[in-house]
């Protein structure tokens, strides 16, 4: 810009100069004035001056258009109670909007220097603690609901509800259990006080016990332990609630009630750290933990205080305060432990285990085993059979292996577990069972050599002898199967081999029972169905969400096999 007036400055002197009138001493005066401008013009300063002002008249908008203004809100740092400190910017020019912020951030008469109000400071903290935003930070996880989850809200929402009237049982089951030893220790003190710690040493070593047998199966079947957890918690709360009936048998019945309470509180503990981590979507498993902590507490103090309320009412309807109303304590405690184990019914549904155990894995394997193996012959238009090619085979198995959610929803916990194979299965029995048994010891020799596999595998499999026997027919030749499919592991075997060997077993047993063919046969056909696709089904089910990693299909590997081939000179 200065460089353009410059120039016409020159365009003007020249034409002054041109001029008849123009002195000598008004041309040299002009020309030391051009002189000095091209000097700035040429210094870096004013070079940057330049740039500075044509960045900010190209970006800024004319003047026609609207001006728009922001008020910006930030949380103060190090600060307990939400403290904010604004910020107001617009399009004015920087005087006005200097004073505007400064004005903006100008404590009154009654703030201090840091801009909190003392007098408003009673007020805030009543509104922060009950504001929406502090029950979230308290009793759901950080990031709540992007970090976790779907299913979590509904899971949370039926858990408190499970927990209040968990609390409410235990509180008019405890009246009662301290009624029944007053009664039995004929209210001598140190008699009541020994009965007392007794019942919980007893009830504390059953826990124990149980927790020694159950083992992993807490993480392989979650819903299911968690459910009979919940059972066993009611059945001991109405132990304690009848303990009254019988006051001479309180250590025993005490105790009773107090094994089945450490069993429920151990199986319900050792569940919900593999249920959290269902809902976990951000690697925040030990938030989402500490936060069902809260709410398990805040739900017990509000079931608490509904029991006492509960309590303190049926003390009121007996005429004679040494007399328990037993029949209007029962009334009322049925349908709260009627509702804490349907509570905890409808949480579970909204749990979504990707690990896979025996149930889950047939589940997954039944499907596609009825839409693959079983259903691989088509008939052609003339009758003849036409074989489906191996691409299309494997192109299946995405449209025919569910994801965890379905499998979930059709979950069965609380009842026993009914596999959809008609033929058993045994994993890894003791193999002494079978190597003195004649016929059988012929059957586990061609298995543990791997007779009818393709190639070698990290798993030995073979069909009792009962099964698919001539003259067991029933209609068509089709072999009517009583046995078991057996299948130990070696103990090179990693998952990979797991799910491989488990699959080929399922596909013996799905052949057995559907086309009736030799054992011989049947394991044969299995171990090349499984070769063809296994590597692909792996992938699918990677994809779909189940972790094929987290393996819950034998016990241990304490049951593992090794051979070893010895020649025979």
């Amino acid at each position: 810009m200065l460089r353009h007036s410059t120039r016409l400055q020159s365009q003007s002197i020249w034409r002054a100069a041109s001029s008849p009138s123009c002195g000598h001493h008004q041309i040299r005066r002009v020309v030391l004035n051009v002189r000095n401008a091209l000097e700035l013009c040429e210094s870096p300063s004013t070079r940057t001056h330049l740039h500075q002002q044509r960045h900010f008249s190209t970006n800024n908008p004319p003047s026609s258009s609207p001006r728009s203004s922001f008020i910006v809100r930030q949380r103060k740092n190090n600060t307990w109670l939400p403290q904010w400190q604004t910020l107001i910017l617009s399009d004015t020019d920087s005087t006005n909007n200097s004073k505007k912020t400064e004005k903006a951030f100008r404590p009154t008469e009654n703030q201090r220097k840091d801009g909190s109000d003392p007098l408003q400071d009673e007020v805030g903290i009543a509104k922060y603690l009950l504001s929406p935003q502090t029950t979230l930070a308290v009793f759901l996880p950080k990031g709540f609901p992007e970090s976790v989850t779907p299913n979590y809200w509904p899971f949370a929402k039926w858990q408190f509800a499970h927990n209040v009237a968990g609390s409410v049982t235990a509180v008019i089951s405890t009246q009662s259990l301290l009624f029944a030893m007053g009664l039995g220790a004929g209210s001598i003190p140190m008699a009541a006080a020994l009965n007392w710690i007794i019942k919980d040493g007893l009830g504390q070593l059953g826990g124990v016990v149980y927790a020694s047998f159950v083992s992993d199966k807490f993480d392989s079947e979650p819903k299911r332990f968690r459910f009979q957890a919940t059972v066993a918690m009611q059945g001991a709360n109405v132990l304690e609630l009848l303990t009254p009936l019988w006051p001479g048998s309180f250590l025993v019945i005490a105790s009773i009630s107090n094994i089945g309470k450490n069993m429920a509180w151990l199986a319900s503990s050792a569940t919900r750290a593999q249920m959290n981590k269902t809902f976990a979507l951000r690697d925040n498993l030990g938030d989402i933990t500490g936060k069902s902590g809260s709410q398990t507490t805040a739900a017990g103090l509000v079931g608490t205080g509904l029991g006492v309320v509960i309590a303190a009412l049926m003390s009121h309807v007996s005429e004679d305060p040494t007399v328990l109303p037993l029949i209007p304590m029962c009334l009322t405690f049925l349908p709260f432990s009627i509702f804490n184990i349907y509570s905890n019914y409808k949480s579970s549904h909204y749990v979504t285990t990707p690990s896979l155990n025996v149930p889950r894995t047939e589940t997954v394997f039944h499907r596609v085993l009825e839409g693959l193996v079983l259903e691989k012959n088509v008939q052609g238009g003339g009758g003849e059979t036409v074989k489906q090619t191996v691409a299309g085979l494997i192109e299946a198995l995405e449209r025919l292996v569910p994801v965890p959610m379905a499998v979930a929803h059709e979950e069965v916990f609380v009842t026993a577990y009914r596999s959809p194979f008609k033929v058993g299965i045994e994993i890894e029995p003791v193999i002494g069972r079978f190597a003195g048994r004649g016929e059988g010891a012929e059957i586990l020799d061609r298995a543990l050599r791997q007779t009818d596999f393709i190639r070698e595998e990290k798993y030995y499999l073979m069909v009792d002898d009962s099964c698919s026997k001539p003259g067991h027919g029933h209609g068509k030749g089709k072999a009517h199967c009583h046995g078991k499919v057996v299948v130990w592991f070696d103990k090179q075997a990693r998952g990979v081999d797991l799910i491989r060997g488990f699959y080929h077993a399922c596909a013996t047993r799905a052949l057995l029972e559907k086309q009736g063919e030799d054992w011989r046969l049947a394991v044969a056909a299995a171990h090349a169905e499984l070769i063809e696709t296994a590597p692909r089904l792996i992938e699918v089910m990677n994809q779909k969400g189940w972790d094929t990693e987290s393996l819950f299909l034998t016990d241990g590997d304490r049951n593992r096999i090794h051979v070893e081939s010895i020649e025979q000179k």
